[in-house]
């Protein structure tokens, strides 16, 4: 029938997670809303889905659901740069979800040192890479 079939359970998803991000004091009204802090706050990005985690969530948006390769060419990033931001997105949203096992939260990737990135701003960040 679907995803959810009829009278079955019911599947909580998260509560917005470019809302979230925004409550914890992150400005979004770049283009790429929340997929730019795949770059400059990846950490951010794992609490927030790990807040929506412990309300009950089963189900995580990623932060890639703005994100383009247009929209990133324009920052800069590359084709391979592009698909490795996005992977993260998964990889951030799987970090934070609660082991099957424990019942507790995954570990945090953390972006790689050696690929620094300067957005337009001048400022540096730590890309995520995968």
């Amino acid at each position: 029938m679907g995803f959810v079939e009829h009278g079955g359970p019911v599947v909580i998803t998260d509560g917005g997670l470019a809302t979230e991000l925004e409550a914890r004091g992150h400005d979004l009204s770049d283009a790429l809303w929340s997929a730019r802090l795949l770059v400059d706050a990846p950490g951010e990005i794992v609490a927030a889905h790990r807040a929506f985690f412990r309300a009950g969530a089963r189900i995580a948006t990623t932060a890639s659901y703005q994100a383009s390769f247009a929209g990133f060419a324009a920052r800069g990033i590359d084709r391979r740069g592009t698909e490795r931001l996005l992977r993260r997105s998964v990889e951030l949203a799987r970090a934070a979800a609660p082991s099957s096992t424990t019942g507790r939260s995954g570990g945090s990737p953390r972006p790689s040192a050696r690929t620094a990135r300067r957005w337009p701003t001048g400022r540096s960040t730590a890309a995520a890479t995968g």
